[in-house]
């Protein structure tokens, strides 16, 4: 009998890293991630706004964080082997933004970013949802999973299938799009938005805005309102997450998923909202038996940098 051991695969040296950017509504997330998906150092930096509802104008935050990052890396003496960022835009099989709907931007970023890093290094960019179920899929709550349904609730609300570790992209890109499905009519009968508009943080945020006629930043005030009390604040909560919640369950009659995994920075709180979409969800689905069981996600915000990470990975 042959006893021998195969040849143990050679190990990148440990002075490597990729950089990784997450850009969102509010704020970007810049880091460096080791080979084995450890975020090995990482920072935040507000996102810069406009006059408009339009963030970042002409990427002049997304082109900082990079340049940022690659002098960290620098001073903690770690190569950057190649940089990938994450986009809260619909975004191609190229990787180029094909919308403006969070971001002011005026120049492709793979094109910003090439500018502003060291000469032949390697830029890649996706959907901030595809990066976060990438991380996920590789190092996280999906790495064991044949397939899942991957959720991104934050400022804004969008999702992605993951098949055998790689998100569904669709012919433009374009499967992402959990946000412009309509709020169900047993939830808010006289709701004409987009579900995004309804209980991503942005559309929490804008909807006590309207209800109370005061000035509401975010989801994370409404949430502070609810718990001091606040009935309104915390109805629109319970609304939202009993409308999210309706909507995966009708999203796993037509996908039947294995298991859906609940990211994003307002998907990893807790509160009335995530009571009320358990809730919603179990009831909506208690035709079927064993529907797919909804996780958090292990690595939890940080899945959008690991994910983009593995963008370029070539240690």
């Amino acid at each position: 009998m042959n006893t021998s051991q195969p040849p143990a695969r050679p190990r990148p040296p440990a002075d490597r890293a990729v950089a990784a950017l997450d850009i969102g509504g509010t704020k970007i997330a810049a880091g460096l991630v080791a080979p084995d998906g450890t975020l090995l150092h990482h920072r935040e930096l507000p996102t810069p706004r406009t006059t408009g509802d339009l963030r970042d104008p002409g990427l002049a935050g997304t082109a900082e964080a990079a340049r940022t990052i690659l002098a960290d890396a620098a001073r903690l003496g770690l190569t950057v082997t190649g940089l990938g960022a994450g986009f809260p835009e619909y975004v191609d099989a190229d990787g180029r933004l094909t919308s403006r709907e969070v971001l002011d931007w005026d120049t492709q970023p793979a094109a910003l970013l090439t500018a502003h890093t060291p000469p032949g290094l390697p830029v890649a960019v996706d959907s901030d949802v595809r990066c976060g179920a990438l991380g996920e899929a590789r190092h996280g709550a999906g790495r064991h999973l044949p397939d899942f349904l991957y959720i991104s609730l934050g400022t804004g609300l969008s999702s992605t299938l993951v098949i055998n570790g790689r998100p569904l992209t669709g012919r433009r890109g374009e499967a992402i799009a959990l946000g412009e499905l309509e709020v169900p009519a047993s939830v808010d009968p006289h709701w004409h938005g987009t579900l995004e508009q309804y209980c991503s943080g942005r559309g929490i945020a804008q909807r006590h805005t309207t209800a109370t006629g005061t000035p509401t930043p975010g989801a994370r005030e409404v949430s502070h309102l609810a718990h001091s009390g606040d009935h309104t604040a915390a109805h629109i909560l319970t609304t939202a997450g009993q409308a999210l919640g309706t909507v995966l369950a009708h999203l796993v009659r037509l996908l039947d998923p294995t298991a859906i995994v609940l990211g994003g920075g307002l998907g990893t709180t807790s509160g009335p909202l995530h009571t009320a979409l358990h809730t919603a969800y179990t009831h909506t689905t208690r035709s079927r038996p064993n529907p797919p069981p909804i996780h958090p996600p292990t690595l939890g915000p940080r899945a959008p940098l690991i994910g983009a990470a593995t963008l370029t990975a070539s240690w």
